[in-house]
């Protein structure tokens, strides 16, 4: 009796914490709605092959993003696994200078550029915490486009490169911080920086920590906070990747004019992602067992 009055103990506790989980997701996902009109179409981009370059002078418009590559790593030496990836997007736009930031390089330009961030930077208990890190301040500082090594070039960027910053759609909700496009110095990027700091709280577990205080759970955030308190301009000045153009998450051949292939290879994912992903899979039904 003991044993059964524990285990619906035990029952009634998982149901309400995933009730106020499910709770917390809802509010996540209604305040984090991006509009509809801040999307790029495919009608707005123009479609070229991989090897057609395109000017944005010749067609009228002015380019905003600088076109610099940077990526991160712990050394200067990439892993077979990524560099294949990364050596064939410079090969495609070998205009585009290639910045790659390390472990050792990215601490000494935060101590140079950004000090008063430098023991926030130290403080982080991940290393993909600094990784994620470095990506918002290079790009306020220089501009460009960041990518993750797991990302490959189909196309050209040159097309996306008029908009003064782009971010890609993830599912399931928010903005993803493994691709981004920023002009040099924009606000939404000097709000970002400076809000790592307020956004630095330990999470218990590997994976909300990451997502919450440095990854693309808080990008999100910053994005809702300044299309907030810029509602008449955050439409234009920030456009929203779709899976169209993006191409995560979906098989090529339902996403033709993607610029981008992935490879998936997060491997700061502990076993704590996965227990997350089990709730999302399963929660709702441990929670309605749980009530009964």
């Amino acid at each position: 009796m003991n044993r059964r009055r524990a285990f619906y103990v035990f029952l009634s506790v998982l149901a309400l914490f995933l009730l106020g989980t499910v709770v917390v997701l809802s509010s996540v996902t209604y305040y984090l709605a991006i509009d509809p009109s801040a999307y790029l179409s495919e009608s707005e981009v123009p479609f070229l092959d991989n090897s057609t370059r395109w000017n944005p002078a010749e067609h009228g418009k002015v380019q905003r993003i600088p076109r610099i590559i940077h990526q991160t790593w712990k050394s200067e030496t990439l892993p077979a696994r990524w560099s294949g990836i990364s050596n064939a997007c410079r090969e495609m736009m070998p205009d585009y200078e290639y910045m790659l930031w390390t472990d050792a390089s990215s601490r000494e330009f935060i101590a140079e550029h950004y000090s008063w961030f430098l023991d926030t930077f130290d403080d982080y208990t991940y290393a993909i915490q600094r990784a994620d890190a470095i990506r918002y301040f290079v790009l306020h500082y220089y501009g460009g486009i960041y990518m993750d090594l797991d990302i490959g070039c189909l196309r050209p960027m040159d097309p996306l490169l008029i908009y003064p910053v782009i971010l890609p759609k993830t599912i399931p909700v928010g903005v993803s911080n493994d691709l981004m496009f920023a002009e040099k110095g924009h606000p939404l990027l000097e709000q970002t920086i400076h809000n790592l700091v307020t956004f630095d709280h330990s999470w218990i577990l590997n994976y909300p920590t990451v997502m919450f205080s440095t990854g693309p759970m808080f990008l999100s955030a910053q994005y809702g906070l300044y299309t907030a308190s810029h509602p008449t301009s955050a439409g234009t000045e920030i456009r929203i990747l779709p899976k169209s153009l993006y191409g995560k998450n979906a098989k090529p051949e339902e996403v033709p004019h993607s610029f981008f292939s992935h490879f998936y290879g997060s491997s700061w994912h502990a076993d704590d992602a996965a227990f997350i992903g089990f709730l999302g899979t399963w929660g709702k039904g441990l929670m309605w067992f749980g009530l009964l």
